[in-house]
């Protein structure tokens, strides 16, 4: 029998974090590509940003078809959160001025890469990313890389830098689904956790 979860969080009632999460409003319209993989993974964080940011649009799939509704964005002011040797640093003022839209890949490097290579309408936004990195605070979720940031990480640090939004708000709401977390691992797997925060 299917737990019983929250209305408002979607996660099961004994783990609801509605009491940790403050919603900000943003100007950016902060477009999610995520990979249909990571739609009902417990450790993915877009659902947190959902709850946080006002201005955020959630595509799932995996296939050119499934992301139709980028057609629409504006190609002058938008663009695409990814590491490229040619992206410009989100850390420039000029870059982020006119921004509206930021479309941000959701899934594990691999899965990123793969969505990143196949949808060629990609290729049709400025490329934009980080020059210096916060630290990574989702300890839970291994990453390929050392610079990695979890997805609502990333959306925090770039909104901070473009809109000057607090990054306090995602990094409670993301340490309330962490001790959630804990809460259900074995004490010696929970322990090798703790150690390494």
């Amino acid at each position: 029998m299917a737990r019983p979860t929250c209305n408002t969080c979607h996660f099961v009632k004994t783990d609801c974090i509605c009491a940790h999460v403050k919603t900000l409003s943003n100007r950016i319209n902060i477009i999610v590509l995520q990979h249909k993989g990571e739609e009902k993974n417990a450790k993915n964080t877009v659902r947190l940003a959902e709850l946080i940011y006002s201005n955020i649009t959630v595509l799932v799939g995996e296939t050119p078809e499934d992301f139709d509704a980028l057609k629409a964005l504006p190609q002058n002011s938008s663009a695409l959160l990814y590491p490229t040797e040619d992206a410009e640093p989100l850390e420039d003022n000029n870059t982020a001025l006119n921004l509206s839209h930021l479309i941000v890949l959701d899934g594990t490097w691999k899965k990123a890469n793969k969505l990143f290579f196949s949808l060629d309408i990609l290729s049709q936004f400025k490329q934009v990313s980080f020059s210096q990195l916060p630290e990574n605070r989702y300890h839970i979720r291994k990453a390929n890389r050392m610079d990695s940031l979890s997805s609502l990480e990333a959306i925090a640090y770039a909104l901070n830098l473009t809109e000057k939004l607090p990054m306090e708000p995602a990094y409670t709401a993301l340490e309330a689904m962490m001790e959630n977390q804990f809460k259900h691992m074995p004490a010696e797997v929970r322990a090798r956790y703790k150690q390494n925060d």
